[in-house]
């Protein structure tokens, strides 16, 4: 009897217990050279297949982009950086 009570405690222990939250951050971006209507589309794809980036909107009028990320999986740096392999430079708004 006591190994079942046991075992039902740590099981609720674990299931309860807090699970790391997610550093989820937004970042908005200048982002250069997007002159037609796929460039947003190739930006948003870019920045979207980086480990830990929850949604990407691009702008083209306004030539920026806001990111939703994981900061303890990725760094706006990277983000950039990724739209930047992609042909269209891009740096942090601070």
């Amino acid at each position: 009897m006591k190994h079942a009570l046991l075992a039902a405690l740590a099981f609720t222990w674990l299931t309860l217990a807090p699970t790391s939250q997610a550093e989820q951050r937004t970042a908005t971006f200048t982002v250069d050279k997007m002159f037609c209507a796929m460039c947003p589309i190739t930006v948003r794809t870019a920045m979207g297949k980086v480990d830990g980036v929850a949604a990407v909107e691009v702008d083209l009028d306004s030539k920026s982009a806001t990111v939703v990320y994981d900061s303890s999986v990725v760094t706006p740096e990277r983000i950039a950086e990724a739209s930047a392999h992609a042909g269209y430079p891009a740096e942090q708004k601070m």
